[in-house]
């Protein structure tokens, strides 16, 4: 059809030139001819502005969806630094409870070191010199040590043990 529209508007063109070689029947179908291809051709026009005007009115949609898109990244951005503002914040906060924690333990040992009265000789005697402490909540290896002026190893070492962990009542030998 293309090729048929291509080949037969130059013929228009040249038989229309010559209208004096033509009969009044073939300068009718020429210009027949000739309306129909100017029809085919203003109905691809209309076609290809249709989708023209289709892909415009995708684009201008896709537009906006980039910019609802873009407004929503810089808004979980800024939710994000917000974020991790709090979770620092929210870790200098913890970090500085945990050392007020250990202070006050290690307060509460000195305190309990210092009332307690010292040990019978027949205990500690074969130790040699120390302390017994009964491990309550929230006390450590280091909290203890620190209370009695010792090592974390050197409780264990006295107390043969082979890890930090220890539990509430336990009997420790301080030594000094």
């Amino acid at each position: 059809m293309k090729n048929a529209i291509l080949f037969s508007l130059p013929m228009v063109a040249l038989l229309s030139g010559c209208e004096t070689l033509q009969t009044p029947q073939q300068r009718q179908q020429a210009t027949a001819r000739q309306t129909a291809a100017m029809r085919v051709v203003d109905e691809r026009v209309h076609r290809v502005e249709g989708r023209l005007e289709s892909v415009e009115m995708e684009n201008a949609r896709l537009a906006q969806e980039v910019q609802r898109l873009q407004a929503q990244v810089r808004s979980y951005d800024t939710r994000m630094a917000q974020l991790d503002s709090s979770m620092q914040a929210l870790a200098a906060k913890q970090a500085r409870e945990s050392k007020e924690v250990v202070r006050r333990v290690e307060g509460l040992l000195k305190k309990s070191v210092a009332s307690r009265p010292a040990p019978s000789s027949g205990g500690a005697a074969h130790r040699g010199p120390g302390h017994m402490h009964t491990v309550e909540a929230g006390h450590t290896l280091s909290a203890i040590a620190a209370a009695y002026g010792t090592t974390v190893e050197a409780i264990k070492k006295a107390n043969h043990l082979k890890s930090d962990n220890i539990y509430v009542g336990q009997k420790l030998f301080i030594p000094e």
